[in-house]
């Protein structure tokens, strides 16, 4: 069993703080008395305290202010800083402590993640992050949570690093993907429910990237935008009793995040009561005295094959206390940090589990199928071209390589590629439902041939001879070592040669693998190396997944793909191809496949020719990019060609941030699905049959154009996320960032939509956006004080002709009459719920707005304020659609 784990949502005693199993005090005193017996019979390690010795209060925990009395000085340092897992045992995840076996301290394993988690196993391939903001549903950000902790378990590991709560300031920044979107509220609320559910499988849960790390590396911003912006969710997260804390990588207000006492000690500790521990994003640290900040763990320390630099190892930390520049009270708070989240999840009380047991796939797929139905945000549908049915039934052609396989994750790193058996591409489904219907008006063109072909014969020679020459003799007419003719376990093999190109042009080369990762060179220019970490020559998780490659599919037989469109001129080219084996225990699979011009061409014409012949063409794009960039691989072209020969084209589009549609005005329906996880195929037929009406909503607002955004306006370079005159990369990944320009935050907590109403501008789709199957009308708005906050009740009715969910948002305008000094954003969502409604159901609906959205930071009090006086209340189905609006009159 287990334990069950409650929200902490004030600095109360240990009892109200701390969930246990029911007879854990008993394994506690038996525990105890255990240790007593041993240290008698001379078993404890020479020189450390007795266990009669009456311990210091460290934590208040008494059972763990007793096991750091009998630690040596050795053992607690082990335990704030990371090590390699031995290799007999590891899964490959991020981090490590070895823990203190003496004294029944099980070692602990972190690992990364959003989403999913990732080890060297295959793990569910969840619905991204913004999908999940998308939902506007706590619920089913729990349940992710859930399917995140139970996954963690199964693989062995005991901390998981999500959720990410940082704000998509800059939808250019590389890791915005990674969000919950641009509002704070949104983001705390998503996240505190994810951690809940998280931690109800007795897994922790690490929170990130702590704090203003919004795509600026050397920040500047002002105590009032700190507290009621970037700081929210992180409060959320606190208050939803969060183990853990990760420190960033950025500089805060002339401070690097993880050497700042006025963040971690000040703000964390002392403001928000957190009693948990705080680890550094690995390589934040750099210097043994960020411990006195109050940094409690480095990571990844000794681990990562010393490519990055430790502070926290036990010469370095000895050194520091021999000169007092750290004080061991400080090592004994940092690891009574550590050991009071171990005590509450029970890993002192044999809840540590570090085998690997299957994982529970059929609760997991139905949790990932639900949010992905949730997920999808309907942002075009003109004259009602979606849902799918009837005459454009009859004859439907799917487009793209998302239709005929899963876009189901944006590829490996730090998320769980997903269950490659567990993927049904949308086409496959609907041809199932289209037979049962005894329809079969369906065809599929691929469009982009992202797997390819294997390079023929004729194009492969050495020496003037055919062939490509394996190292170690031997010769191979082809390079396809895949299914029943793979590579033996273990056996790393090379080739080399010649690559002849008949004609010239641009050139897919694709190298492509499983149980080894595999590099490609071509006139002595790597192009790609599948399954490599960036951090050595192997897979990052020990094993290659069949999404570690580098585009958002792996080949239609399951291989990880390395794609790289190059330009070859006609005749000879040298040629080389590495394998090494990963760690998997696999057959070594190795193949080298191209995509030429003539068959890119061939697809793409194949594609808008199926259109033309269709009553409705559903074209699949997808994007890792932003608004300043088109989208991959031709695509806008293949959309704007099919639209030119069909006027009933739908997009679905698989993204996590804007992008530009330059043929938006060309296509009826835009279809939102983000990445939604093994079971996208399924959830994106589920809407385009009109099974499940879209109920997404956005959790970022769409620009016009990039330059409409707050990091990106041309008359305040000081809001770059590169800084004034920087070029966004100043200093090495493990480098301190304090010489990096500064991005100032001078828009203040005009963040996001707060931003536009600010300004006047106009976006393509205001946060919160979404369409739907059905019509809703709202009625009877009214709000009261309570003890909580602001009770705000309305009624809502379905007057459409299909079930479907409601998404109401709250927002609150600034005081008419505000405190001189502060700053208020002119609409700011206070509140918001999901209303599921069968076609003529009405239902009354209570939303409260909590205290804190009705106050501000005041930094002249150093505190928060309840802005007194009115204020208007708007009801909406958007940040810029207002239904019903009253005024409401706060209070002292």
């Amino acid at each position: 069993m287990h334990p069950t784990l409650i929200s902490r949502t004030s600095r109360t005693s240990n009892s109200s703080q701390t969930s246990r199993t029911g007879n854990s005090r008993r394994h506690r005193r038996a525990t105890v008395c255990a240790v007593a017996l041993l240290s008698t019979l001379g078993l404890a390690v020479a020189g450390a305290p007795t266990a009669s010795a009456r311990p210091a209060p460290v934590t208040g925990d008494a059972r763990v202010d007793r096991l750091l009395a009998r630690m040596t000085l050795d053992e607690k340092l082990s335990m704030i800083e990371g090590q390699a897992e031995a290799a007999s045992t590891t899964q490959y995840q991020a981090g490590y402590l070895p823990g203190v076996p003496r004294l029944g301290i099980p070692s602990l394993r972190l690992s990364d993640g959003p989403p999913g988690v990732i080890t060297e196993q295959d793990s569910t391939g969840m619905t991204a992050t913004m999908g999940v903001a998308a939902t506007f549903s706590q619920n089913d950000a729990r349940l992710n949570g859930e399917v995140i902790g139970r996954d963690a378990r199964a693989m062995g590991q005991d901390v998981v690093l999500e959720p990410f709560v940082n704000l998509d300031r800059d939808t250019s920044w590389s890791r915005g993907f990674n969000t919950f979107g641009e509002d704070p509220l949104l983001t705390g609320q998503t996240g505190a429910a994810e951690i809940t559910g998280i931690q109800s499988q007795g897994t922790m849960a690490q929170v990130k990237h702590y704090i203003a790390y919004d795509g600026g590396n050397n920040v500047s911003v002002d105590q009032q935008t700190l507290h009621e912006i970037y700081l929210q969710p992180f409060t959320d997260a606190v208050n939803a009793g969060v183990s853990s804390v990760m420190c960033s990588y950025n500089v805060v207000n002339s401070a690097q995040a993880c050497d700042s006492s006025d963040t971690l000690t000040t703000i964390l500790r002392n403001e928000l009561g957190f009693k948990g521990f705080v680890t550094s994003d690995w390589g934040a640290n750099h210097g043994t005295d960020y411990l006195n900040a109050g940094l409690d763990m480095e990571m990844p320390g000794g681990g990562f094959g010393g490519l990055l630099p430790s502070y926290f190892t036990s010469a370095a930390l000895k050194a520091a206390i021999a000169d007092g520049s750290v004080q061991e009270s400080r090592v004994d708070q940092a690891v009574g940090r550590i050991l009071y989240e171990y005590d509450r999840f029970g890993l002192l009380d044999g809840a540590s589990k570090h085998t690997v047991t299957a994982q529970p796939t059929a609760a997991d797929e139905k949790v990932v199928l639900k949010t992905g139905q949730d997920a999808a945000t309907l942002l075009k549908n003109d004259g009602s071209t979606l849902p799918l049915g009837g005459k454009s039934l009859s004859s439907l052609a799917l487009i793209g390589p998302g239709a005929g396989q899963t876009i189901a994750t944006d590829g490996g790193g730090e998320k769980s590629g997903g269950l490659v058996a567990e993927q049904t591409g949308t086409y496959q489904v609907l041809q199932q439902e289209l037979g049962r219907r005894g329809s079969s008006g369906i065809s599929y063109s691929v469009g982009d041939d992202m797997t390819g072909t294997a390079v023929p014969a004729s194009a492969l020679s050495h020496d003037g001879q055919s062939g490509l020459l394996r190292a170690g003799g031997g010769v191979d007419a082809t390079l396809d070592f895949t299914g029943s003719h793979a590579l033996p376990v273990g056996q790393a093999a090379s080739w080399s040669g010649t690559l002849t190109i008949p004609q010239a042009g641009d050139y897919w080369l694709n190298i492509q693998a499983l149980g080894a990762t595999a590099g490609l060179t071509v006139d002595g220019n790597t192009l790609t190396t599948v399954g490599g970490s960036g951090f050595s020559t192997g897979p990052r998780y020990g094993v290659v997944h069949a999404t570690d490659g580098n585009g958002p599919l792996p080949t239609t037989d399951g291989l990880a793909n390395g794609r790289t469109l190059v330009h070859l001129t006609a005749g000879a080219h040298t040629l080389a191809v590495a394998a090494t084996p990963d760690a998997s225990g696999r057959p070594v699979q190795v193949r080298l496949d191209w995509v030429t011009p003539a068959q890119q061409q061939a697809a793409h014409d194949a594609a808008v020719n199926a259109a033309r012949h269709a009553g409705t063409a559903v074209v699949f794009a997808w994007s890792d990019g932003d608004l300043s960039k088109p989208l991959p691989e031709g695509q806008d072209q293949l959309i704007a060609d099919v639209a030119a020969v069909n006027p009933d084209t739908v997009v679905v589009l698989n993204t996590s941030q804007p992008v530009a549609m330059p043929w938006l005005g060309k296509v009826k329906s835009v279809l939102e699905m983000w990445y939604p996880g093994d079971k996208g195929g399924q959830a994106t037929a589920d809407v385009l049959l009109g099974r499940v009406n879209p109920g997404g909503r956005l959790p970022f607002t769409w620009p016009v154009s990039l330059g409409q955004e707050v990091a990106h306006q041309a008359a305040h370079p000081e809001r770059s996320s590169a800084g004034v005159g920087g070029t966004g990369t100043c200093a090495p990944f493990g480098a301190t960032l304090l010489n990096c320009p500064v991005t100032s935050y001078s828009e203040g907590v005009d963040v996001g939509y707060r931003f536009y109403a600010a300004n006047g501008e106009t976006p393509l789709f205001p946060f919160g956006y979404g369409l739907s199957y059905s019509r809703f009308r709202y009625a009877d708005l009214s709000a009261r004080r309570t003890g909580s906050g602001l009770a705000v009740s309305f009624r809502v009715s379905n007057t459409g002709s299909a079930t479907g969910d409601a998404v109401p948002q709250l927002y609150l305008g600034a005081p008419r009459n505000p405190p001189a000094g502060v700053q208020f954003a002119p609409t700011a969502l206070a509140g918001y719920d999901r209303v599921r409604l069968a076609p003529g159901q009405s239902r009354t609906v209570t939303i409260t707005i909590p205290t804190r959205q009705l106050q501000y930071w005041s930094t002249a009090a150093d505190g928060w304020r309840t802005a007194l006086g009115a204020r208007s209340l708007t009801l909406g189905t958007d940040a810029t659609s207002p239904v019903l609006s009253r005024t409401v009159t706060i209070g002292g």
